[in-house]
């Protein structure tokens, strides 16, 4: 964890200043989930948890095959102080895949799901492209991230899941998923697009 808001601060300025501002990267990363979660958003900007471009949302990751039987009540907590907890990649996660009604508590409770773009694209594997389509038909995803590491190793690929999405699901829910959904998260409105 990066601890020092100045440190953050200062390195997004310097990577936004040599990109020349396009594109603009904002603030934000993935957190694990821990029942600490409460405790450590307590500490606010001089802890070290960074929301999604200073908006309300949280950004959060389970491990790959494994559900808190606390998240719902962490979640609410969450939701008590005004957070908006977004689960990363719910599609990539064993328990979720196997039984989707339990993220359809935490979004019941308040909580968004992002599905990775390469999901849409089979390219997480055929279980992560079920899930993603379970999900999806059910109502549950609400954005798609690129979660990208680098170029090569694991790349955006949010064109061609943009694309797949339009063709499958339709133009409304493209639009939902990739603009509409995402612009209000980052600006701490209700989300316009529900699935």
């Amino acid at each position: 964890m990066n601890e020092d808001p100045a440190a953050r601060a200062a390195l997004l300025a310097e990577l936004n200043a040599k990109l020349g501002g396009t594109p603009r990267v904002l603030e934000g990363s993935e957190v694990w989930f821990g029942d600490d979660l409460v405790e450590l958003l307590e500490k606010g900007a001089a802890g070290p948890l960074t929301t999604l471009a200073g908006s309300r949302a949280l950004l959060v990751e389970f491990p790959p095959d494994w559900v808190s039987p606390q998240a719902v009540a962490v979640f609410h907590e969450l939701r008590v102080m005004g957070v908006v907890p977004v689960v990363a990649h719910p599609e990539r996660n064993l328990v979720f895949a196997r039984e989707p009604e339990r993220l359809g508590t935490l979004v019941g409770r308040g909580a968004v799901a992002q599905v990775t773009a390469a999901s849409f694209l089979g390219e997480a594997g055929r279980g992560a492209l079920a899930a993603a389509e379970t999900l999806m038909k059910m109502g549950l995803v609400h954005l798609v991230a690129s979660d990208a590491h680098s170029m090569t190793a694991r790349p955006p690929r949010m064109a061609a899941a943009r694309e797949r999405v339009r063709k499958v699901w339709g133009a409304e829910v493209e639009e939902g998923l990739f603009v509409a959904n995402p612009k209000a998260l980052l600006a701490s409105e209700e989300l316009p697009w529900a699935g």
